[in-house]
């Protein structure tokens, strides 16, 4: 569930983002997809750093037993 709600607020910011930016560039078509890409890799990101921090902190803890 909490990786489903971290994809919901990525999409909804880099959608936020992805609107300011083409505003600031002068309007005409908004490109969607852009922002659903950026919204899985962020996304994807956040899932290996998660897995990354477990792993050390499992290290961490067979090291000091």
């Amino acid at each position: 569930m909490r990786y489903l709600v971290t994809f919901l607020w990525a999409f909804m910011l880099t959608q936020m983002v992805n609107f300011i930016l083409n505003s600031l560039a002068g309007g005409g078509p908004l490109n969607f997809w852009i922002g659903v890409v950026l919204a899985v890799i962020i996304t994807l990101s956040i899932f290996i750093l998660d897995g990354l921090t477990k792993m050390s902190a499992d290290r961490n803890a067979s090291d000091e037993h």
